[in-house]
């Protein structure tokens, strides 16, 4: 016979054969009862909230004070002190600058001048009006001669008053030639030079505080109940309730963190950002430098709010759906317990009332989860 009509016979037949071995002598599976292996998950217990919550925030550093110099009195500059220049620093009653003397000096002596002569004339008067008070008891004068004498007399008297008035305001006037620095700072900007002619109220300079810094804050609405302030409409905040703030920022290659006090609020919400915006001030002593902080570094700002009663912190995977999270009972079974969440951070959720210590949280359950589940609880590394 043909080859390729035996070996396909052939391979038929032995299938054949292999099927009817396997149909005539089946194998016995022995039943064997499988036991269900609960899964593994891992849990954590709540770590009681035993510190405040922090509200973190970012600002730049300004200075808290800000004002244009101007002249008090009409003149030529005469002198400028060194330190008058754009980023030149200096002490408050320091003179920064000089307008020329000579009329105010020439008006002190007109002044000067001026009062003497009507002391000279106040005395003068008054002893006339002595005079005069003698002869009426000796009843030598009229009543109509010593009033005018008495009028006389006032008038000499608001005579001298004037002057005397007037010579302070010369004195004013000279002493105004000179201005002084009315606090510690730094210049910003300045616009004068020797041999300017200024008015009288003409600003020259910009000038900085160097004894108190400021940071703007801005707060989101939900994050001010962590702060607990006490509204008021002019925003300030007392003493005794301001908020420490922690400012950290980089500059130079180098990390600068100072503590400061969060101030005031500005008692309205920003239109653009729905905000309330709040300041943090800092004191500067320019001889300590544990206190100095660089004028525009961009900071970073943690402040410090209330100490929550009865609150508990959980990793954030602890959440399940609804405001619920997962425990492992005493039996090892999970179960739904539905908890007040106070606050959700980075990585991690505050959660108040309805926990203790001893429970077990369950943070990694899987996406199919039943009530009473039964679980191998796995304590997770400490967080």
């Amino acid at each position: 016979m043909n080859r390729k009509i035996i070996l396909p016979m052939v391979f038929v037949a032995l299938g054949a054969l292999t099927a009817a071995v396997l149909i005539l002598n089946p194998k016995q599976l022995s039943e064997a009862s499988l036991d269900r292996v609960p899964p593994k998950v891992s849990v954590t217990s709540a770590v009681l909230v035993d510190e405040p919550l922090i509200i973190d925030s970012q600002g730049t550093i300004m200075p808290a004070h800000r004002i244009i110099l101007a002249a008090e009195v009409a003149g030529r500059v005469s002198s400028i002190s060194e330190k008058f220049q754009r980023g030149g620093s200096f002490e408050q009653d320091e003179i920064l600058f000089t307008i020329d003397k000579t009329d105010a000096r020439l008006a002190l002596e007109r002044a000067k001048a001026n009062y003497n002569t009507a002391r000279i004339d106040l005395e003068i008067v008054r002893s006339d009006y002595k005079r005069a008070s003698q002869l009426k008891q000796q009843n030598l004068i009229s009543d109509q001669a010593l009033e005018q004498t008495q009028l006389l007399l006032a008038r000499t008297e608001a005579q001298e008053k004037s002057t005397a008035i007037a010579l302070k305001e010369a004195e004013l006037q000279l002493e105004r030639t000179s201005v002084k620095a009315p606090f510690n700072g730094r210049i910003e900007d300045e616009s004068i030079d020797i041999g300017q002619f200024i008015n009288r109220g003409e600003p020259v300079a910009e000038l900085i505080s160097l004894r108190n810094y400021e940071v703007r804050l801005p707060i989101p609405r939900d994050q001010l109940a962590y702060l607990d302030l006490p509204f008021s409409t002019n925003g300030i905040i007392p003493l005794h309730q301001q908020p420490n703030v922690l400012l950290s920022g980089e500059f130079a290659g180098q990390e600068w963190i100072r503590d400061a006090k969060l101030v005031r609020t500005e008692a309205l919400i920003d239109r653009a950002t729905r905000q309330v915006f709040a300041v943090a001030q800092l004191t500067i002593d320019s001889d300590n430098p544990d206190t100095l902080l660089p004028l525009g570094l961009f900071v970073k700002a943690e402040i410090e709010g209330i100490t929550p009663k009865n609150a508990y912190r959980l990793p954030r995977t602890s959440l399940a759906t609804g405001s619920r999270i997962l425990i492992v009972d005493g039996n090892n079974q999970l179960r739904f317990e539905s908890v007040k969440i106070l606050r959700l951070e980075h990585d991690e959720v505050v959660i108040q009332d309805g926990l203790n210590l001893d429970m077990m949280i369950c943070v990694s359950a899987g996406r199919t989860v039943v009530d009473g589940m039964h679980v191998i609880p796995v304590m997770a590394i400490d967080r």
